[in-house]
């Protein structure tokens, strides 16, 4: 199942009642966290760890931004996933006695350049800010996290949004938890933590999740509707005549919407108009193939049915003209990420060149919007067939386009995940300032900042830099 991407889409922020506010004994501000039905609260382990009396029983209050509430919460027995030694986990469930609205966390099943947003405090922001991120493709360490791109637009998640709920712009769904770069600002990377890596380190967070979010893929949003003057012919009939709107509703519930369903007799329903409003309407929009006989092709019910299947041709016009839109945007996406993987690595990936798929529908798409209404009814609904079939398979080459992509990035991302990781485990305990390690830990980071990166250098750094933390902690 899917949520419903229109219903949640244009939230204000008074639907989002389960932002926190993080704060230690001392009232310092750890980080962000999301609340969970039941008094629990979700963020990244080492937003705890930052509090000045962390240990096992640490008491840190959660304070609820939208309703000006808090509550003192502790760390769940067996919910506690601190930074693995190679990087990765760091997650932490913990619980209060105050049940207030709380978040449900959704499986975003095709996580690549859907735009996301996040509420969270960094430096000189004690009452949070907006920030919003492209999400690039699986990255971090062991690639169990999603890498953030920056947009061009808004406010740059950084140190300070770790724990915050990351928000699919579409759909309006919590799809991960933000889990910043928190100590090296010189990387500017972010990552949010999806729920499948969420439930995978803590199992006990699957009772949060609900249903995964609709797939930001283009198919055909409507059906078929055949107009037959005469006999008929078709998979399923339904007889219309002396039937009221309420009897043909019902007789159709159980049919599979996907089969070509006849209806005869409209001309001598109950209510002709209304069957076809309130039965055969429904029923295109769902997808399915519709015939509808009359034995007069001049009576006002057949009048009226072609009037609506020109309606619902226009319709379809209109959807492959989004379907177009929605391909460019992506191949012009996958195409500037292959263009950069291009020229940022040796040895050279090899990638074939990305083709101009949607200026190749563009011609199509003109024509049939040029006359809709102009246009044979059969005809049109035979090239728009072909057409949707078409972008269809655009959208799959595409998709897979980008799935090369972050196959070529895989291995720069596994270093530098790993690199910021150990990193950070130097800062936990005290090596920040230690010189030696600090230039191992520079000289490594500008081996993967180099342009072109040699990734045979860059692994070495790293991985005598992950050593020498290994052995001093």
């Amino acid at each position: 199942m899917s949520i419903d991407a229109e219903s949640a889409a244009g939230r204000s922020p008074d639907a989002e009642p389960w932002r926190l506010r993080l704060k230690d004994s001392r009232g310092t501000i750890l980080g962000a966290g999301i609340a969970l039905t039941g008094g629990a609260v979700l963020t990244c382990a080492h937003v705890v760890t930052k509090a000045h009396d962390y240990g096992e029983n640490v008491e840190i209050t959660a304070e609820w931004v939208e309703l000006g509430t808090s509550a003192t919460a502790t760390i769940v027995p067996g919910c506690w996933a601190p930074t693995l030694p190679g990087g990765g986990a760091d997650i932490a469930l913990l619980q209060t006695t105050t049940d207030l609205p709380g978040a449900t966390l959704h499986r975003l099943p095709a996580p690549r350049n859907r735009t996301v947003h996040a509420f969270g405090f960094p430096a000189e922001h004690d009452f949070g800010i907006w920030a919003s991120a492209v999400l690039a493709g699986t990255g971090g360490p062991d690639c169990e996290w999603i890498q953030l791109d920056h947009t061009e637009l808004g406010t740059r998640i950084r140190p300070g949004f770790s724990g915050a709920a990351a928000l699919d712009d579409v759909s309006g769904a919590v799809v991960g938890m933000v889990v910043t770069s928190f100590r090296d600002r010189d990387s500017k990377l972010a990552w949010i933590i999806p729920v499948d890596t969420l439930r995978r380190h803590v199992p006990a967070i699957d009772r949060w999740i609900g249903d995964d979010v609709e797939a930001d893929g283009w198919q055909p949003t409507i059906g078929v509707l055949v107009i037959q003057i005469g006999s008929l012919s078709s998979d399923r009939v339904v007889d219309a005549s002396g039937k009221s709107t309420a009897e043909l509703s019902q007789a159709v519930r159980p049919m599979d919407r996907h089969v070509s369903l006849g209806f005869a007799g409209i001309e001598q329903a109950q209510q002709p108009e209304q069957v076809l409003d309130d039965v055969v309407a429904p029923l295109v929009r769902q997808g399915a193939t519709v015939v509808l006989q009359f034995d007069d092709g001049s009576s006002p019910s057949a009048m009226l049915a072609k009037q609506w299947q020109l309606d619902a041709l226009q319709h379809r016009v209109d959807d492959l003209a989004r379907g177009v839109e929605h391909l460019t945007e992506h191949e012009n996406r996958a195409r500037r990420r292959r263009a950069m993987i291009r020229t940022r690595f040796t040895p050279r990936p090899n990638l074939a060149d990305i083709p101009a798929l949607a200026a190749e529908l563009e011609l199509p798409l003109a024509i049939l919007r040029s006359g809709v209404r102009d246009q044979d009814a059969a005809r049109l609904a035979r090239a728009l067939h072909h057409y949707e079939r078409e972008l269809v398979d655009s959208l799959d080459a595409v998709k897979q386009a980008g799935e090369e992509n972050d196959a070529a990035l895989k291995d720069f991302e596994l270093l530098r995940g790993l690199l910021i990781s150990y990193n950070a485990k130097a800062a936990e305990h005290g090596l920040i300032e230690d010189a030696a390690l600090a230039a191992m830990y520079r000289a490594a980071l500008a081996a993967l900042d180099a342009h072109p990166c040699v990734l045979t250098t860059a692994h070495d750094r790293v991985h005598a830099y992950v050593a020498e933390v290994r052995r001093r902690t």
